[in-house]
């Protein structure tokens, strides 16, 4: 199939680099500000199983380019932020009067609606990369530790984008619940990404600190149980045991914090929670990570006091209604804010506890 990558950071430059590495035709849409670098050094992918080195990429940074020259992709590879899903979906719209399908590899809740109300619903194919990955500079695709890809089986393309991702060395698992599989990476995306972008702490940190795990703990299980609330129940993802993850939560807290904390520390590498690079941006994916929990969870009338104090949190420091200075380093300012907000677990516990070594 000819692909077209939408978005060519990290995820897209993975995906695509390798497709394109095993001879598929590949083009990459590219910022103007990546351009020059990639015409001048390729795409390069390292670490993990499939290393290797694009050094004439196809490029472009105007998606009508592909319309004037006739180039229409049999598949959209969609790999922006969430908050770019929606003029990514009407810039489709507009350039073709028939959109390819579009694989949605975006983190979060409702991307995949956004894309079905200006395409239609038989144009989205669920899916969610499993693999850390970073982009340090334009160009350079570094895995951090190799997992692979879910796809929602239910797509008509299913069976032959998983045999040719397949093919391009990624480890593909299909299900048959494009719901179930989002909700499932949804609660790997809000581990200590939220808490660790607010206080300034690494993962470890947030991990080893009683009281700041106890709120981590309480918005893990708030997302579970707004998924039970749907009726679906955490499954698996290739390389990341939700189920057994799921299981921990049921836990007292001092059994279940050493069994994540080295989950955490295990599972990222030494890549660093998405969200640290939203506070001051304007802009974060937090909105469909923890917002969306928060927002389900209103639906459904499940409460979510952990989540909302992560989220509105958050989105004060990403929109500059707070600064940096006033959380950095202070989880006893967090964990009053979610004490107050009700959040179980919090009462009675001493928020000046020592946060402990980095993990």
């Amino acid at each position: 199939m000819r692909y077209l990558v939408y978005g060519t950071g990290a995820v897209g430059g993975l995906v695509g680099g390798r497709l394109a590495l095993a001879g598929s035709p590949v083009t990459f849409l590219v910022r103007p500000y990546a351009l020059p670098a990639l015409r001048r050094d390729g795409l390069r992918l390292t670490g993990g199983s499939h290393p290797g080195h694009l050094t004439a990429p196809r490029l472009t940074d105007d998606l009508h380019t592909l319309v004037e020259r006739s180039e229409r992709p049999d598949l959209v590879i969609l790999a922006v932020k969430a908050w770019a899903c929606e003029q990514a979906a009407r810039s489709l719209h507009a350039a073709w009067d028939d959109p390819p399908p579009v694989l949605c590899l975006l983190n979060g809740i409702g991307n995949e609606a956004t894309l079905a109300r200006h395409l239609g619903p038989v144009r989205v194919l669920p899916a969610a990369l499993t693999t850390a990955v970073l982009m340090p500079e334009p160009g350079l695709v570094r895995v951090e530790r190799e997992r692979g890809l879910d796809l929602y089986s239910g797509h008509p393309l299913a069976p032959r984008l998983a045999a040719e991702f397949t093919q391009a060395g990624s480890r593909v698992r299909q299900h048959r619940d494009a719901d179930r599989m989002k909700w499932s990476k949804l609660i790997t995306n809000i581990v200590a990404n939220a808490s660790s972008a607010i206080l300034g702490w690494t993962p470890g940190q947030v991990f080893s600190h009683p009281g700041v795990y106890r709120l981590e703990l309480e918005a893990l299980r708030e997302c579970v149980r707004v998924m039970a609330a749907q009726g679906l129940r955490p499954e698996g993802l290739v390389g990341v045991p939700v189920r057994l993850l799921a299981w921990s939560l049921r836990l007292p807290a001092r059994l279940s914090q050493p069994l994540l904390r080295r989950s955490v520390a295990s599972g990222r590498g030494s890549k660093r929670p998405s969200l640290r690079a939203d506070i001051g941006r304007g802009r974060s994916e937090v909105d469909w990570l923890n917002g969306a929990i928060v927002r389900f969870g209103k639906q459904l009338h499940v409460p979510t006091p952990a989540n909302d104090v992560l989220f509105e949190t958050m989105a004060e420091l990403v929109h500059g209604r707070q600064t940096q200075a006033l959380w950095q380093d202070r989880p006893e300012s967090l964990l009053a804010r979610a004490q107050e907000a009700g959040v179980p677990g919090i009462q009675g516990y001493n928020p000046r506890t020592s946060p402990g070594s980095p993990g």
